[in-house]
């Protein structure tokens, strides 16, 4: 029986955004029957359309036989079908015969059980939460009190360190879905009325750092295990998916990419309250979006026991899922783009940066690649055989960036004879690739020039110019062409500007002729405000930036980075913060900012609050 979660009236959802939610549900679970299901994924998948296919309420022999097929021959993604499947029985066990329920039981307390060490942090969640809800089902079963405490044990020690430090894996275009399935069953089918109300806090929580980074249906920023960097908001990745249906905007293609996973969330009885769908979708006026993550309590043990720096207020280190040193975020939130990129430390903190995308462009356009960055090309596992190039996968140990509002400066500084050793991961030498890479769609451009050593863009939304420092020529590389800058040592400038739409309104003139008038506006402005000195020989190159306005951006690779001449203060970093939304670091709280609801989350009661409603005529 699913649970009913009265005590979250106060998270109200207004009548039209429920209609909303609902529609893009039944539309995203009516997508998943026409799916391939590919012979390296079958039982991973079938579970999964199974449960979109029973909450259609449609196919249900078919549906049986594939459960029953799954737990014949589960494959090796053992977290993934485990809780798939204890999602599915308390889901529709009504409908199952006992055949076919008694095979569920016997592999979900088969072997393996539910061990929570090792593995990356959405193999774990979803051990967690198909433990629990097994060894809750079965109350009987020998193993049950041992794994429920288990996996208790492990769910509140997680929940307390990511809204106090934030994740590991965070803001994952493929990854973020299972966290949010994982909780979703606990949400819905947990007997523990306190467990329950974590798992709905949780949901928020997550969504909360989604929305500042949302963008009319694209996932915006920097990301930590980015599959598809240029291609963010075409094919309905995990990740993608999810947040389409709770926050809306453009529609992914849901013939590509993996929407099964989101057939919990379709038939889950949690709702996104109305702040966060407001923090995804309002974008009237740009602002500052900023995160914290894989940080850690001073007194907690580094992920995999790596060496972690402690931050300067004593209070919290890295935990060295991605970086030493924790991972600092920033979104430039315009009306129609987002610029955004993180910090991690030094060259020597980076432990996984083999599926990272440290900075990008992305643009609210037709086109599904929208996006914009450089990087140079970093393999995930090191192997020789590894298409990382092709795939443009990873960001690597060498790319540092500085971000001030709406423009950037990412600097290369690419080690000779080096081989990098990062995590788990093969080393690899450090000069393999001696260049960096840019991607950009032309179908994405509405019209790309050329001059005086920039490149400038007008994307419809957005407006920018970049620049490397060593010059990029058009290469044909892994069967598409690329923006390719050879050299050791490099940096690329970005700055961005809103087209103005007042003047957009006023301009009579042909769309084509607009397009130019705008873009020669910003080029002279760039051309005429901004100015560059670099030093980018030896072992710690430097960069001096003055964008148009007037601020001035200064990195040096491991050393120094300023705006208007002042240190940045990562070690002040919010863990959360936006024009909606506030959340100190360690804090464990979350509250909307004025005017934005008053709702406040405590992570460490675990308790929702609200201003009292003002009683009628009091006013």
């Amino acid at each position: 029986m699913m649970n009913t979660h009265g005590e979250r009236a106060i998270l109200s959802l207004d009548a039209a955004l429920e209609e909303q939610f609902r529609k893009r549900a039944r539309h995203l679970l009516e997508k998943l029957p026409g799916l391939a299901v590919p012979d390296w994924d079958r039982s991973r998948r079938n579970v999964f359309l199974v449960i979109g296919r029973l909450g259609l309420g449609m196919d249900a022999d078919w549906a049986m036989d594939r459960l029953a097929e799954v737990c014949k021959d589960p494959g090796g993604e053992s977290m993934f079908v485990r809780h798939g499947l204890v999602d599915c029985l308390y889901r529709f066990g009504g409908q199952m015969s006992e055949e076919l329920a008694g095979s569920i039981k016997t592999y979900l307390i088969a072997k393996d059980h539910y061990r929570l060490e090792g593995g990356t942090e959405n193999h774990r969640i979803m051990h967690a939460a198909a433990g629990y809800l097994a060894a809750q089902r079965w109350p009987d079963w020998s193993l049950a009190a041992e794994i429920k405490d288990r996996c208790v044990s492990y769910l509140e020690r997680y929940f307390s360190r990511v809204v106090r430090y934030g994740q590991g894996e965070f803001d994952s275009t493929t990854y973020c879905v299972f966290y949010l399935t994982a909780v979703a069953s606990l949400y819905d089918f947990s007997e523990d009325p306190r467990l329950a109300k974590q798992a709905g806090m949780m949901m928020d929580w997550y969504l909360a750092n989604t929305a500042g980074e949302w963008l009319n249906g694209r996932f915006t920023g920097a990301h930590s295990r980015d599959y598809h960097p240029t291609n963010e908001h075409g094919a309905a990745e995990g990740g993608i998916a999810s947040s389409w249906l709770y926050f809306g905007g453009r529609e992914p293609d849901f013939s590509l990419g993996e929407p099964h996973y989101s057939s919990i969330l379709a038939l889950s009885g949690y709702r996104a309250p109305d702040v966060l769908v407001a923090a995804a979708r309002e974008r009237e006026v740009s602002f500052l979006h900023r995160e914290t993550h894989d940080a850690a309590a001073a007194e907690e043990e580094p992920h995999d026991g790596h060496l972690t720096h402690q931050a300067g207020n004593g209070r919290s280190k890295g935990y060295g899922y991605i970086s030493r040193r924790g991972v600092r975020k920033v979104n430039w939130a315009a009306p129609g783009y987002t610029l955004g990129s993180m910090w991690d430390g030094s060259q020597g903190d980076i432990v996984w940066s083999g599926q990272m995308r440290r900075w990008s462009l992305v643009w609210d356009a037709d086109a599904h690649r929208s996006t914009f960055f450089f990087t140079h090309p970093c393999p995930d596992f090191g192997y020789e055989t590894e298409d990382y190039v092709g795939k443009w996968l990873g960001s690597s140990p060498y790319e540092q960036v500085l971000q001030h509002k709406g423009a950037l400066v990412a600097l290369y500084c690419i080690p000779s004879g080096e081989s990098y050793k990062y995590g788990p991961r093969q080393p690899f030498a450090s000069d393999r690739d001696p260049y960096i890479d840019g991607f950009i769609d032309p179908a994405a451009v509405q019209l790309l020039e050329e001059g005086e050593g920039w490149t400038f863009v007008h994307g419809g939304t957005v407006l920018f110019a970049f620049k490397t420092l060593s010059p990029w020529t058009w290469t044909e590389a892994a069967g598409e062409d690329r923006m390719r800058s050879k050299g050791l040592r490099n940096a690329v400038l970005v700055v961005t500007a809103e087209p103005d739409r007042a003047e957009r309104d006023r301009q009579q003139a042909a769309e084509s002729v607009r397009i130019h008038l705008e873009l020669a506006g910003f080029r002279r402005r760039v051309l005429e405000e901004t100015d560059i000195q670099a030093e980018l020989e030896g072992s710690r190159p430097a960069v001096s930036f003055i964008v148009p306005g007037g601020d001035k951006l200064f990195i040096q690779y491991d050393g120094a980075r300023q705006v208007n001449d002042e240190d940045v203060d990562y070690e002040s970093w919010p863990l959360l913060d936006n024009r909606h939304l506030h959340s100190d670091l360690g804090s464990g709280v979350m509250s909307c900012k004025p005017g934005c609801g008053g709702i406040r989350w405590d992570f460490t009661s675990w308790e929702i609050s609200a201003p009292a409603a003002v009683p009628k005529g009091a006013e």
